[in-house]
């Protein structure tokens, strides 16, 4: 068995989350979910918490021109994309949706930390841009209206996945024909473009598709930007304890290639920051590795 064929290495199942082990799939095990399992549930969560709650957990998470601009409450950013429209089962469940299919890729690729400041961060750019439009009048809607949905932030995921993997096939739903994963996202991207110059009813939402497309096109080739995302929590770039470091190639035998000690160091790069920090130079160890393996 090659390197890239073990559980560590693989890509996540089901709702993006790695590889179970065993029969045990209950949700006790949440520990082990990834990021994007734990958006979709959090997603879900606060959508049961709307209709339990209202109109509190609306009012408190909404982006609206008046409230960013005129009150500066910026945090509203970040919860607007935590909240979906309560009389439309299809806005949550196309915006989950699509982060269940297209999340697992680019969390591999960043690596979880990585990839939820990514997602975040192309939800933040989707509502700025939003909030721009709407004040330079644009957008021609009232200062009030809310602009709510995960939309923004799957609209960068989408297009991450294009870079990722460009040529890899998907099959649409509508119509049920395979397309290239950089002709699907970049006309998806087209599409509301679009629809935003012509100003449709979505017109907002649109605004916020937009500015996540282009948030997740520059920062899936900027991705070391997004290092210090979290550093409001600490410095990320202090030295970690390497005493707690777990070998996940302790018994790995392999006189020709690459050191064990080499490949244990690359693979848990990769568990921690994702594909994209590796550099050629690791890439080709790992190659040999599981050539030998």
């Amino acid at each position: 068995m090659g390197i890239y064929d073990r559980d560590y290495v693989s890509a996540g199942r089901g709702m993006g989350a790695p590889p179970s082990r065993g029969n045990k799939r209950l949700f006790a095990r949440s520990p082990d979910w990834s990021i994007t399992t734990w958006l979709i549930v959090i997603n879900i969560i606060v959508y049961i918490l709307m209709f339990l709650l209202q109109p509190y957990v609306w009012n408190a998470g909404i982006l609206t021109l008046n409230q960013a601009y005129g009150r500066l409450e910026v945090w509203r950013l970040i919860t607007f994309q935590f909240l979906h429209d309560p009389t439309s089962l299809m806005h949550i469940g196309f915006n989950m949706l699509g982060l269940w299919i297209f999340g697992p890729m680019v969390e591999q690729y960043l690596g979880g930390k990585k990839y939820l400041a990514f997602y975040l961060v192309c939800g933040l750019f989707g509502g700025l841009l939003f909030i721009i439009l709407n004040f330079i009048g644009f957008l021609n809607i009232p200062p009030d209206m809310p602009l709510v949905g995960a939309s923004a932030g799957v609209f960068g995921v989408i297009v991450a996945c294009a870079k990722i993997a460009p040529n890899n096939e998907i099959m649409l739903l509508f119509p049920p024909i395979p397309m290239k994963m950089k002709t699907f996202a970049y006309g998806y991207v087209a599409i509301a473009f679009f629809s935003l110059l012509i100003g449709t009813r979505n017109a907002g939402g649109e605004a916020a598709h937009v500015g996540g497309a282009i948030a997740g096109y520059f920062f899936i080739r900027k991705s070391h930007l997004l290092s210090d995302f979290f550093d409001v929590f600490g410095d990320s770039r202090e030295p970690k304890d390497k005493s707690n470091k777990k070998s996940v190639l302790r018994n790995y035998k392999n006189t020709n290639g690459p050191h064990p000690d080499e490949i244990d160091a690359i693979l848990d790069k990769v568990n921690k920051k994702g594909f994209a920090s590796l550099s050629e130079k690791d890439k080709k160890k790992l190659r040999e590795a599981s050539r030998d393996a």
